[in-house]
């Protein structure tokens, strides 16, 4: 069962919160900068008023707290013998959270939803719904299913990334810039690896061969189309681009799932890297070592 809580990160009440927090912190000045940070409010009409509930929006802060606030539940659905009662396990992260149960759902849903009442939480009734195991459920950008492996012949529980997740990806690859743009191809190939590599990396470690295909067709087809529009030629230019050409420019090829980071140098590594590429350069005829 997928349970999501309704307006999770605009509810959490903040003396409840700093209360919890008073129990694993003792320094004051930490504390008082928590709470400064809950309280900073959106902007409106150039006036930034105080916020008395939840959490800043978009916040690299906010799951961080939500796990505060919600690791009370955790211990408390262990320490009632929610999981014999009622025959579910509860797996959290943040504000997503998924009952798996070996019976029926109805009660297990009944015993969170009264659980998360007391913690001044409501359930979005219209986002939570029971499903079956072969039927899959949606935890974390992954799709969770129960499916017969081919070697074996048994049951066993496949992930996948979850299909709500790669439209966006897509999206994004979709409004590459146009052939009038003041940009270089190879600059084009930095901005779809730097759309693609973060959601490749997360879902390189599940079944995600299909996805991954699916998403490279779509790298090939939307630079492509670039390099076409760019020389101001007609169709998707298969035959003048084609994928030695653009993996030869530097565009990822995603089929082993795996996409290393830029490397950035470390503060105050800047210049001496800089002074070494220098003498690189005049030692190499002034054209490095990457050419």
């Amino acid at each position: 069962m997928e349970i999501e809580f309704h307006a999770y990160f605009d509810s959490i009440p903040h003396a409840k919160r700093l209360k919890l927090l008073r129990l694993r912190i003792a320094d004051g000045r930490m504390l008082q900068w928590s709470k400064q940070s809950l309280k900073v409010g959106g902007s409106s009409g150039g006036k930034s008023p105080p916020t008395t509930v939840g959490v800043p929006q978009g916040s690299p802060l906010s799951p961080f707290y939500s796990n505060i606030y919600l690791n009370l539940m955790d211990q408390l659905w262990h320490k009632r013998g929610s999981p014999d009662k009622v025959g579910a396990t509860l797996h959290r992260y943040a504000a997503d959270a998924i009952l798996v149960c070996r019976h029926s759902a109805y009660p297990a849903r009944d015993a969170f939803t009264a659980l998360a009442q007391r913690r001044g939480l409501t359930r979005n009734r219209d986002k939570t719904r029971s499903t079956k195991r072969t039927e899959g459920c949606d935890f974390l950008g992954f799709h969770l299913v129960k499916r017969q492996s081919p070697p074996s012949g048994k049951q066993a529980i496949y992930i996948f990334p979850a299909k709500t997740s790669q439209p966006k990806i897509r999206k994004r690859l979709k409004y590459l810039p146009s052939r009038r743009a003041p940009i270089t191809p190879q600059a084009v190939v930095e901005v779809v690896k730097h759309t693609v590599t973060g959601g490749v990396n997360y879902s390189r470690h599940t079944n995600a061969s299909e996805a991954f295909r699916g998403l490279q067709r779509c790298m090939n087809i939307r630079c492509r189309r670039y390099l076409t529009l760019r020389r101001k030629g007609r169709g998707f230019g298969g035959k003048r681009s084609p994928h030695s050409t653009r993996y030869a420019m530097g565009l990822p090829y995603i089929g082993s799932g795996l996409i290393e980071y830029a490397p950035k140098p470390a503060q105050g590594v800047r210049g001496r890297l800089s002074d070494r590429r220098t003498r690189e350069n005049c030692t190499d005829g002034g054209m490095g070592r990457g050419w």
